[in-house]
């Protein structure tokens, strides 16, 4: 198992390990924002986030569990810096 950055921008870091991705955001950044996805599952594995899918939006601490299915407007603001794990299938 090899841990490979895959970007680094003025949002945070991403790494790809094998089949899921980490990502660590910094606080008042967003990912997602789209609907162009797989099927996700993600971990928010430390830090505080609103998670907003289709038009529910939820204020989230970790340790949670999101469910996001495919093609499904989505969007994750850190509202503290944040680490999560994203599964794609």
């Amino acid at each position: 198992m090899e841990l490979k950055l895959i970007k680094e921008d003025t949002k945070g870091r991403v790494y790809q390990i094998d089949n899921f991705k980490i990502f660590y955001r910094y606080k008042g950044t967003v990912s997602g924002d789209n609907s162009e996805n797989k099927k996700e599952l993600v971990y928010l594995i430390a830090g505080k986030a609103k998670i907003t899918i289709k038009k529910s939006t939820k204020t989230m601490e970790a340790p949670a569990k999101i469910k996001i299915p495919a093609k499904t407007y989505h969007k994750i603001k850190a509202l503290t810096d944040i680490s999560f794990i994203i599964f794609d299938k």
